[in-house]
């Protein structure tokens, strides 16, 4: 079983790096995900102010106002995108 232990904002406006439980560490670009994403709380996201109000609760990443993402989904975008740091 797959969680993120660990997550900060890095140099890309969508941009965060996610620490996983196995070790691996990787950057994922979230803009494509919101932009195709067309749930209104979803694209909520794309409002800066708002996407910079993750946080690491339950074993995943998670907004203030209630989106969260599998971890296993999470873990499966960054080896996809291959932006292992």
């Amino acid at each position: 079983m797959i969680w993120v232990v660990n997550a900060k904002k890095v140099a890309g406006k969508y941009e965060i790096q996610l620490e996983f439980n196995n070790g691996l560490i990787g950057v994922l670009d979230f803009r494509k995900i919101l932009e195709n994403d067309h749930r209104t709380i979803i694209r909520e996201l794309l409002n800066e102010d708002m996407f910079n109000t993750f946080s690491v609760a339950y074993d995943t990443l998670c907004w203030e106002n209630g989106v969260d993402f599998a971890p296993d989904y999470l873990y499966e975008q960054v080896l996809t995108h291959k932006q292992v740091a």
